[in-house]
């Protein structure tokens, strides 16, 4: 396990080396430390970070998975946003009937 010398430097090496990251107590760590379990070793790497409440735990990984992942969504979104404009215009229909009557 690395070790960096504070919060500054780990995101300045993720953004020089293209890395994502997520701290150790949110809901992110917790989903990629469960895929990291899976993964093929070295794509993901747990790394020591000092910070003014003691040492905290961070989970490094290629931004290129979250690229991939967004992409993958991409048709859930756009069949929401269709969803979401489908009941906006029932809504306004519905008012503007109860406006005539």
């Amino acid at each position: 396990m690395d070790q960096f010398a504070n919060q500054r430097a780990l995101i300045e090496y993720a953004e020089a080396h293209d890395l994502a990251y997520a701290w150790e107590g949110s809901s992110a760590f917790a989903k990629r430390w469960r895929l990291a379990q899976l993964a093929q070793p070295g794509q993901y790497q747990l790394v020591e970070v000092p910070t003014k409440r003691g040492i905290s735990k961070a989970l490094l990984f290629p931004r290129a998975i979250l690229r991939a992942e967004y992409e993958a969504e991409r048709p859930f979104r756009e069949a929401m946003a269709i969803k979401r404009a489908r009941l906006a215009a029932k809504r306004a229909a519905k008012l503007k009937r109860a406006g005539e009557g």
